[in-house]
Formats: structure tokens, sequence, C-alpha cells
């Protein structure tokens, strides 16, 4: 069965859909008709369906869900520049649980972030309950203890402070299998993702390093949070209704780029 499929009567003899497809799984005929190439290796990036004006091209390898409309009213550039320069890392929150309806609309649409070859690889671990939360923290501060590699953490947890997730009544987690050389990159780019998603949606977030580094140190911690075997988390991020609104945006080094 062909991967690529074309109405014919639908297609426009465009060519969009054999620019854009990043495999060179299609090709175009001498009327312009689009066909799939021989020895095509799809990724199932689903450019091609994408970009066709006339929803003449089907793609027999993505999901069998509806594809998305795209909103015609983007957020402009001055609105994206100050989503970005006014996030901060909020350690602070209020006692609210987060919704779950809501951490999961945030998760479907973070799931969609780029990964290499579209491979798909990156899941997931979420958690709402406040409770559920305090004790992970819990067992992580007790691996910091037994382990002796962050004794000032854990002494500060000792005295009573929540350095862990400070006290965030949610938290997310995400993971690639151990043998997938492009898992620490694409997890990082869904957090990225789904941070400025829970920004936007009036949430506070912090990545949740000491975490990360406790579930990859002790197999009980990572058992707790039930990590799939043979996956690794490469970051996480602590979620919360923010206890304080930040209303200026502080100073950073000067841009540090090389111009080719």
């Amino acid at each position: 069965m062909s991967i690529i499929q074309v109405d014919a009567q639908a297609c426009a003899l465009c060519g969009m859909c054999a620019e854009v497809c990043p495999a060179g799984c299609i090709g175009s005929d001498a009327e312009g008709l689009p066909f799939e190439t021989d020895g095509a290796s799809c990724i199932a990036c689903g450019h091609c369906v994408a970009v066709c004006p006339h929803d003449a091209l089907t793609n027999t390898k993505l999901p069998e869900e509806p594809a998305l409309p795209v909103s015609k009213d983007q957020p402009t550039p001055e609105a994206m520049a100050n989503l970005v320069l006014a996030r901060r890392s909020v350690r602070e929150f209020k006692d609210d649980q987060v919704d779950p309806a809501q951490l999961a609309e945030l998760l479907d649409v973070a799931r969609r972030s780029p990964t290499a070859v579209n491979s798909q690889h990156v899941g997931w671990i979420a958690c709402c309950d406040p409770a559920r939360t305090r004790a992970t923290a819990a067992a992580c501060a007790a691996w910091m203890k037994s382990s002796g590699l962050m004794p000032r953490y854990a002494e500060r947890w000792d005295q009573g402070e929540e350095v862990v997730l400070r006290g965030a009544p949610a938290f997310v987690l995400a993971h690639a299998p151990a043998d997938y050389a492009w898992g620490s990159v694409d997890c990082t780019i869904a957090l990225s993702a789904l941070e400025m998603l829970a920004v936007a949606n009036g949430l506070g977030t912090c990545w949740a390093g000491l975490l990360t580094r406790g579930i990859g140190n002790d197999t009980a911690l990572a058992r707790s949070v039930q990590l799939p075997e043979g996956h690794v988390v490469h970051g996480g991020l602590m979620l919360g209704h923010p206890k304080y609104r930040y209303r200026a945006i502080p100073p950073r080094k000067p841009l540090s780029a090389i111009w080719l």
C-alpha cells in the first residue's frame, strides 16, 4: 500500500508537498502531479499534509486523527518576546491545586514539539496530587542525604526548607529510551515548549534539577514515579499558581554571539 495518496481531482499541481518533504518521498510527474518516490523513507512528519491548500494528499503513516487547523490569529512578535522575557523561575506557589485537565491539555500540545527524525520518543510523567508531589520531594531528599552528593541541599531540607520541588503542588517529567541518542535534546525541547505554554496559561514553573538528578541515581525513586524500564528522565518542571507577580525584567549578561 502506498504511503502517499493523492486526489488527482483536488490537486492543484503546485508542487509544494514535494518541495517541503524532508525525506524526498514525493516527486512530481511531467504534469506536476505528486507521486511517491521509489524507496521512500517517510518519517511521518506530516509536512506534505500540512502544506497542501486543497487537502488533496493523504499520508497513511500518520495517526488516524484529524489534522488541526492553524489559527490565523498568531501572537505578535512583541507578545512572544514579552512571554520569553517575562518568564521567571517560580519557587513560591499558592496552595491551589493544578487542574489535571488543564495540564493534560498543555501536555497534548507540548507532545507535538519537534523530535529528531520525528521519532517522537518523548514520554511524560505528570502529577497534580499535592500529597504525592510532597512525598516525591521527600523521597528525593532522602536520597540526597543517603548519597552524600548534595550535602548543602540535604542540610537545608533538614532545616525545614523544601528545596526539591519548592512546595509546588504539581510536577512533570520528560523521559526517553536510554539507548535513544537524542533523548536529552528532544526532552529539553518539549519541556521548554511546555514551560512557555504553562506561563501563557497562568502557571508558574521552575526546572526540577534536583529531582531529575535523584531519579537518575536512585532506582527506588525512579520506581516511585513509575519510570518505564530502560528509560531515562532528562528533565522536569515543578508547576503551580505563582504566589507573587513579577513586575520587571531584570538585566542579564550581554549577548554573546559569533556572527559568520
